[in-house]
């Protein structure tokens, strides 16, 4: 499968592709260095019980975003995209149109999951980490929209890579995640009801798992 000739070019698409992986490197870096501190500091760590299949699911999600976003940076940067991974293309896909709709999803994904780290901050945690004894239940920025908005960016961003990359391969991957968020989430929103009773139990009244509440 070749190229067509209005697809946007491949090193216009790379950098197009890098800027908001830039800004999530440096929000993730941040972040890295703060997570490193806490984890000195902090005490009476609890660890969730998460079904081991499910969290698996997220984290092949999460994995693949990496990389098929870097693997596409540089291939469209080297101009041998579609002849390196044509038979992980699709013609359907090729497009303009397809293309500048998937960035504006990746960019969308990518600022969301960007805010996410940046506003939780402390209380965001790896899931396989722990949780503190003195944890703080985040409830503004972003996960007053959703109360687990890394999981709804993962999920948007491989959309927008699967189409902004002519490739169903991403999209597959965020059907993984979307299968295997709804039981991990369970597990570390009962952790949760455990850590903070009640409060919690009004900030899911208050806030929907993946999806805005419009009435509250």
């Amino acid at each position: 499968m070749l190229c067509g000739v209005d697809m946007l070019p491949q090193r216009l698409m790379a950098v197009l592709l890098s800027l908001p992986l830039l800004v999530l490197l440096f929000v993730s870096i941040s972040y890295w260095i703060t997570y490193g501190k806490q984890e000195r500091h902090g005490s009476g760590k609890q660890y969730i019980g998460y079904n081991k299949l499910f969290l698996t699911l997220v984290a092949i999600g999460y994995f693949g975003i990496w990389v098929f976003w870097l693997g596409g940076i540089v291939l469209q940067f080297l101009d041998c995209y579609y002849t390196v991974l044509d038979l992980l293309t699709c013609s359907f896909l090729m497009t303009p149109f397809v293309q500048i709709v998937g960035l504006v999803i990746l960019y969308v994904g990518s600022l969301f999951f960007a805010w996410t780290i940046g506003a939780a901050g402390r209380s965001l945690r790896p899931s396989t980490s722990g949780v503190h004894a003195d944890h703080r239940l985040a409830q503004d920025g972003p996960l007053g929209i959703v109360r687990h908005p890394y999981y709804v960016s993962y999920v948007v961003v491989l959309v927008g890579l699967g189409l902004t990359l002519a490739t169903l391969w991403p999209l597959l991957l965020a059907l993984c995640v979307a299968i295997g968020m709804g039981p991990t989430a369970e597990a570390e929103e009962r952790q949760l009801v455990a850590l903070f009773g009640e409060e919690y139990k009004k900030y899911q009244r208050r806030i929907g798992r993946f999806f805005p509440k419009l009435f509250r």
